[in-house]
């Protein structure tokens, strides 16, 4: 019997995926001058499918321009990303040009990156949340903390800025989540679902090469919960071969080889060197590389959401205790799969993040930290009620760390000793901040992206208020993330002649905003 419309208009799930799925959509940070190489690499393959029938980029480079992030094999031009995002694209393109009479000038990069943008990274996103929602039910978390979790989850973490921009991480990250939620009800799925798990698994390698990290032991989970009847990893095996051999397709014909990827085909000398070193570019584990990745305020995970310091306590509670019937094979597939990504990031070399907020290699991890998170908030967890205010006060002042420099630039180069005082901070100020849905209805960029931030910070505290039941509670909490966010902001590095010299450029000859008598 399916329910009233008031009742489902009410379902909280509704509107986190609404709010989220706008949230998302709303800043567009994207410079032409400065270009997003990363972004378009995806977004040529899409046009070179379409437009050339080719998996070449020769024909998209001719037409829009060269960028740097490019592999070449047999004298052609191949994109150097895995090839999901790029391919998952095709159909959205279809769609615009043949709205635009099948002109091909008439869909601008632009335009089509808003609509990839949309598709392939707002909307994974905010289906990531409604997912996590009732993941976190079968937690027994209180309804008002999987709201916080939920919401903090998109606009606290990592996860925002790669649902604003066309990165494979959260589509990757939704096939994870996807297929971890059939593997976690109490009853098996049927063969159906054993068929989509397969393919979600290996769907998130073919979007995103990294997460094999956590597929692999999303795969043993799935090979246990087969064990007692082998027909149904026979379907899942199924499911995967059939994109497994899509990607290996394609390695072959761009390539030479079902294995060889475009990472060792970099016509680029500096990108070549970093990848060529070591492993695929992963070299000897180290303390330091692990401390800038987790602590630095440059990339810094716990820096930007230090609300995730949790989790990796609560995968260990959920270890010795794991709060829903049958889940202790899942919190050992959460243990691996977190040790196996910090490994990973001790290991790669601090030159192959790149342009990026925070560490965008561990974005498909967090919705599952998430759950470790939740689980600290169970009935019967010692401390629990410290545990919620500090998801409250850590969550608001992450959102601060991360809507904003998303919002500004879309994050920061990596220059600066804390990004936020030194780079997003004055640019914000100054109005020179990237362009959005507002800016895109008339309203000045400066004007849209203050409003913005205004208004999720408006509806972060709104929700603060209801949830909590003291007033002295919420004053405390809402001052104590301010005093966070106002430190953070406003502490400044050493001065440094060649930061100054990067902030001049990018606000000069990227955003092109100009201070009072420049030229």
């Amino acid at each position: 019997m399916r329910r009233p419309l008031g009742r489902r208009l009410g379902d909280p799930r509704l509107w986190l995926f609404a709010g989220v799925l706008l949230a998302c959509t709303w800043p567009f940070p994207y410079f032409e001058k400065l270009g997003s190489p990363n972004e378009m690499s995806r977004l040529y393959l899409t046009r070179a499918v379409v437009d050339d029938g080719s998996f070449s980029l020769d024909g998209p480079v001719a037409r829009h321009g060269h960028i740097t992030d490019l592999a070449r094999s047999s004298g052609r031009l191949y994109s150097d990303k895995a090839p999901g995002i790029g391919l998952l694209g095709v159909p959205v393109y279809l769609a615009a040009k043949l709205l635009a009479g099948w002109r091909a000038e008439a869909v601008s990069n632009a335009l089509l990156l808003r609509l990839l943008r949309l598709v392939l990274a707002a909307l994974p996103t905010a289906l990531i949340v409604v997912l996590l929602f009732s993941l976190l039910e079968r937690l027994l978390v209180e309804r008002s903390l999987r709201l916080w979790l939920c919401t903090v989850y998109a606009l606290g973490s990592v996860a925002y800025p790669y649902g604003v921009m066309l990165f494979g991480h959260q589509a990757a990250a939704l096939c994870a989540v996807f297929a971890f939620g059939l593997l976690s009800r109490p009853v098996p799925p049927r063969a159906r679902g054993w068929f989509l798990v397969g393919l979600a698994l290996a769907g998130a390698v073919f979007i995103e090469y990294t997460t094999v990290l956590l597929v692999l032991p999303l795969f043993l989970l799935a090979l246990w919960r087969a064990r007692e009847v082998w027909r149904r990893a026979a379907w899942a095996l199924a499911g995967a071969a059939l994109v497994g051999g899509l990607l290996a397709f394609y390695h072959a014909a761009c390539f030479g080889s079902p294995l060889d990827t475009g990472y060792a085909h970099l016509p680029h000398r500096s990108f070549a060197a970093v990848h060529q070193r070591g492993l695929f570019g992963l070299v000897t584990p180290g303390a330091g590389r692990l401390a800038d990745i987790l602590f630095s305020p440059t990339r810094g995970l716990f820096f930007h959401s230090p609300w995730l310091l949790l989790a990796p306590l609560g995968i260990a509670a959920g270890l010795l205790r794991p709060a829903a019937s049958g889940w202790r094979p899942q919190w050992f597939v959460l243990a691996a799969a977190s040790l196996l990504y910090l490994a990973f990031a001790a290991s790669l070399q601090l030159a192959a993040w790149g342009w990026s907020l925070g560490p965008r290699h561990l974005a498909p991890l967090l919705p599952f930290w998430v759950l470790g998170a939740g689980r600290l908030t169970c009935p019967g967890v010692p401390g629990r009620n410290w545990t919620r205010r500090l998801l409250w006060v850590l969550g608001l002042f992450a959102a601060a760390a991360v809507v904003t420099p998303t919002v500004v630039f879309g994050g920061f180069p990596p220059d600066f000793s804390n990004p936020l005082a030194d780079f997003t901070g004055p640019l914000l100020l100054e109005g020179c901040v990237a362009p959005s849905l507002g800016s895109a209805l008339g309203l000045d960029a400066g004007t849209a992206g203050w409003l913005f931030v205004t208004l999720v910070a408006a509806a972060l505290v709104w929700l603060l208020w209801r949830q909590l039941a003291g007033r002295l509670e919420k004053l405390c909490c809402l001052v104590a993330a301010l005093l966070l966010a106002a430190l953070a902001f406003c502490w400044s590095g050493p001065e440094d002649a060649r930061e100054q010299r990067i902030l001049d450029w990018v606000r000069r000859d990227v955003t092109g905003c100009t201070r009072p008598g420049e030229k």
